[in-house]
This record gives structure tokens, sequence and C-alpha cells, in this order.
């Protein structure tokens, strides 16, 4: 049978909504608060659940976004001072449905629970989000339930963020949860790629377009027309385009500067992947799972991290985000003879890393601003034609130019 819990502070209306759902055929799970809702729903397989908006300790809106960060289970929302603002919070936070209490009688609920038991989609399978995408915290938590979200849909999906901050692992899972697992996933470099190399491969099921906004204008169009058309067509199963990027292409619509309609559409579903300074919380629980995964992989399976080392690694800020938080704990297993790194050891690594981080970003600007001006010497100073030698669109040159304060030669 269906399992349903049932969320209310107020005592005897949980227990009338119990007993009608019983004598439905339901089993229900009963819970005071959300609190305890949120332990009943994760020691239980809950499959559908009812929770009143507002009560003590943690009310559920809370609870919902909760349980969105694990799970797509249909969540009903009811509440006794209904408005068109707790609905609106209701929906955002991740709700199935929302009704006033006062405008509906218990058969009602029941019905609605009934609707939602008979048309609940089954959740992703594959891999736990939890554990590719670890962390409580709140941006994280509301990044997962997007993904749970669009992982079954064919729509395009833009992954947007700082570098390192997990854009490849979200699209990676995005695809494999989801209704393009059953091929492969192709990742295309947007800065050198062309058309013809589109893949017409049938096993093919995804594309990830990295660095989007590097695509060259022609690119674009071509990619808006793909989009177009298989959004228009038949296809039982369409290519779904993924796309990641670092800067704001809303910005670079307005601007002119990226094809309006490749622009929108992606858009229309972005997922926004937080830099580790808005979530200090969960470096911890981060480091725990990238030491395992980093143990394993080198034979120290058993290497931890001292609590000061933990409370360490909260309080120090990571420009590079995860990539440089992995880099500084491969290096404390590489280096480390005991079982336990100290935090001493990692003051020790950072204070090095730090060093070389700073010293890799200065070489790579070098090396951008050699590019840069050796194709505007062999374009004469034509920004279209150097522009076609980088393999860039003329705005991003141009961008590339302010960054490195490069000035150009004023036509007579």
């Amino acid at each position: 049978m269906t399992t349903v819990l049932v969320v209310d502070d107020q005592k005897r209306p949980r227990e009338l909504l119990g007993a009608e759902l019983e004598e439905a055929g339901f089993t229900v799970i009963a819970a005071a608060d959300g609190e305890e809702g949120w332990e009943r729903f994760c020691e239980s397989e809950t499959a559908i659940v009812v929770t009143d908006m507002s009560m003590p300790r943690c009310d559920g809106i809370e609870l919902l976004r909760r349980i969105r960060s694990r799970s797509d289970v249909p969540v009903i929302v009811f509440s006794g001072h209904g408005s068109v603002e707790s609905a609106a919070e209701a929906f955002k936070a991740g709700a199935d449905d929302f009704v006033n209490s006062l405008d509906v009688e218990i058969d009602d609920l029941v019905g609605l629970v009934r609707d939602a038991a008979q048309t609940r989609r089954a959740p992703p399978s594959g891999a736990d989000l939890e554990k590719r995408l670890v962390g409580n915290s709140e941006p994280i938590t509301r990044v997962r339930w997007q993904l749970n979200g669009l992982a079954p849909l064919s729509t395009s999906v833009l992954v947007s963020g700082e570098p390192g901050t997990g854009r490849s692992t979200a699209i990676r899972a995005l695809h494999e949860l989801g209704a393009t697992s059953s091929g492969k996933l192709l990742r295309i470099d947007a800065t050198t790629f062309v058309p013809t190399e589109f893949p017409q491969d049938s096993s093919v099921g995804g594309v990830h377009l990295v660095d989007v906004e590097q695509l060259a204008p022609n690119a674009q169009r071509f990619c808006s027309e793909r989009l177009t058309r298989d959004n228009t067509s038949s296809l039982a199963h369409p290519l779904r385009i993924f796309a990641s990027t670092s800067s704001e292409m809303s910005s670079l619509v307005q601007s002119g500067a990226f094809d309006s309609r490749l622009g929108n559409a992606l858009l229309r579903f972005e997922v926004a992947m937080p830099p580790l300074r808005d979530r200090p919380a969960d470096v911890p629980e981060i480091s725990k799972a990238l030491l395992k995964k980093i143990g394993a992989a080198v034979g120290r399976e058993r290497v931890q991290l001292s609590p000061a080392a933990l409370k360490y690694l909260e309080t120090r800020r990571f420009p590079e985000n995860l990539r440089q938080l992995e880099r500084l704990l491969e290096r404390a297993v590489a280096y480390s003879h005991g079982k336990v790194i100290r935090r001493q050891t990692l003051e020790e690594l950072m204070a090095d890393l730090e060093k070389s981080v700073a010293s890799m970003r200065e070489e790579r600007q070098l090396i951008e601003r050699e590019r840069l001006l050796r194709a505007l010497k062999e374009a004469g100073g034509n920004i279209t034609h150097a522009a076609e030698i980088l393999g860039k669109s003329r705005a991003a040159v141009y961008r590339l130019i302010e960054k490195h304060d490069i000035p150009l030669a004023r036509r007579g």
C-alpha cells in the first residue's frame, strides 16, 4: 500500500485525516511538527506527504525544502491562513499542491492524495545526488532539488557558476539520472566548436557545451536552430543540450553579445552552482567525501582529518572552490604518513598552494594576453578577423581587450 506522511501540530485534524486516508486504503504515518515529520520521512518509505504550513520547531516550508533536497515525492501543503503569498512561497519551495484548509473538506484532501498516488512519477534512478553534491546548506539543497526536477525532462539546461563549483558534476548528474541516460554524454569545448562537428550518432543522448559563452556567432546560430528544430519535431528522444558558463548569460543576451534565441532558451532552466564561500558549513562534509575518494584512489582508505583540521578548513576561503580544496586534500593525503591529517599539515600545504595558485593564475593571464596581442597584430587590428583567429566571438575579444587594458589604434 502507498504510505502517506501526515504532518500537523493540531492533534484532532491530524487524526481525522489519518483515519480517512487509512479507510481509503493508504498506510499513514503521523507527525506533530516538521522536525518529527523529517525524522519520519527519513526512516520510512514515504510516497506522499501532506503537511500543515504553520508549525512549531520546523514549519511546513522548511520541511518541504528538506524533502526536496533528497526526494521528489508529491508534497501537498495546506494552511488555515491561505493567501496568494503563502501559495507562492509553497510552490517556490517545491510543493505539488497548496490548499486553504478552511475552504476544503477532509474528503477533498483525500482526493488530492489519491490523485497524487495515481500520477506520481518514480524518482530518477542512478547515483544519489547527495553523494555527488555534498552538503546540507540551503544553496546546495536548492541545487539538488532543481536537478532532481529537471533530470527526467528533455529540455536544455544551463548550469552557471564560478570555475570549480561543480558545474560538470551537475551536468553529469542531469544526464545519468535523467532522460538521456541511455545514450552517451558528449563533452564539447565551445571555444573550438564548429557546427560540422555536432554529433549525428544516435548513441549520443546529450551534449555538454563547456563555456558556452565562447561559442562563435555561427555556432550560436546553429545551436539555436538545432534547439528549435528538436523542440518542434516529433522525435521520441531528441538530443538534449546542456551548457555551462561562468559568465552572466542574461547580461550577454541583453547587450547583444550572445544570440538572443539561444541565450533565452538556455536561461529558461538555469541552475546556479554556489561558490564555497556561500556555504562554508558544508566544507567539513565535502572534505570527508573528497578524502574518502582520494584515499581509495591512492590506497590510503582509512586516512582522516582531525577535528581541528576540519575546523580549519571551514574557516578558510577557497577562491577556486572545490577544485582548490581537492588539490589541498590530495597533497595532504600524499604527504601525511599517519592515519590522521593534522591542522598544521593543512596550514603548511595551504600556504604553498596559495603561492602556486597565484603563480599559475598570473601565468595564464600572461599567455592569454600574448595570444590576444598576436591575433590582433596578425589581423591588423581588425576585431572580426582577430575573433576568427582566436575562435571567439567579437564580443569575447572586446572583453579580453578591456580585461588586459590593451589600447586600440584609432582609425582616422
